[in-house]
């Protein structure tokens, strides 16, 4: 082989080594941004929240809270939320849902409050356990009628979609009572209001800053409005019963 032959044979190899290389690099850049799109994708689907029950939605001080635990304040939360849809647009309450007030969007905010109440009421049912605070026969009667009123607050939406057992959300509801009652001492004890030591008032927000509270990337990908209230698919039946408790 002559020299002029081997140089561009020499040439021809170089450059093909450089689009080998370039494809390579191409290749493992697709890859990368299609993994990264399918984790994306994946991370932000909606989950099944029946499908989850035992997953952790948060840790309170170095307790886990499950999406078991949370599904009373779930329910709660998505019968309030759903008055005021249907009172916004009767016919397609999931515009409400779906809607951004005051540049919030009412989901997000949904899935805020309820697990932040959650965090509120453990917080302070192990604050009240600590002191020995526990509830009267008196308080317990108060109790069984404060029970009854919520199951008869709700939609038979709500009632058919229930994401755990009676005995849970009863067991949540109890605790409840008992994380208040300690909520009315602590603010007569530091002379302040029962709001206040709310979820969402200034003096627990100082008493939640020395917890130790984490809440999972997995919460935020519930889809609320969708749990307790046939997943979004109809509403017809709230509508009816709507109608039935207000008589119209």
């Amino acid at each position: 082989m002559t020299d002029k032959r081997k140089s561009r044979l020499a040439r021809f190899k170089a450059r093909a080594g450089k689009s080998l290389a370039a494809i390579l690099v191409a290749s493992g850049i697709t890859a990368l941004i299609v993994g990264g799109l399918y984790q994306g994708l994946t991370r932000s689907r909606d989950l099944i929240y029946k499908d989850h029950l035992d997953d952790t939605a948060a840790v309170v001080d170095g307790e886990k809270l499950t999406f078991r635990d949370l599904a009373f304040y779930v329910t709660y939360e998505e019968n309030q939320v759903q008055k005021s849809a249907l009172a916004y647009d009767p016919e397609k309450p999931w515009d409400y849902w779906d809607s951004n007030l005051g540049g919030k969007f009412v989901v997000s905010e949904a899935k805020r409050a309820s697990i932040n109440m959650a965090i509120h009421d453990r917080i302070l049912l192990r604050m009240a356990e600590d002191s020995g605070t526990a509830l009267t026969t008196e308080e317990k009667k108060q109790l069984e009628n404060r029970t009854t009123d919520f199951y008869e607050d709700l939609y038979d939406d709500q009632r058919e979609n229930l994401p755990v057992s009676y005995q849970t959300i009863n067991r949540t509801i109890s605790d409840i009572a008992i994380a208040e009652k300690y909520q009315r001492e602590l603010a007569e004890k530091n002379d302040d209001t029962f709001a206040s030591y709310s979820f969402d008032g200034k003096a627990y927000k100082r008493l939640r800053k020395k917890h130790d509270v984490k809440i999972s990337d997995s919460w935020w990908r519930i889809r609320m409005g969708r749990i307790t209230l046939g997943y979004g698919v109809a509403y017809s039946s709230s509508r009816k019963n709507l109608k039935r408790k207000t008589g119209k």
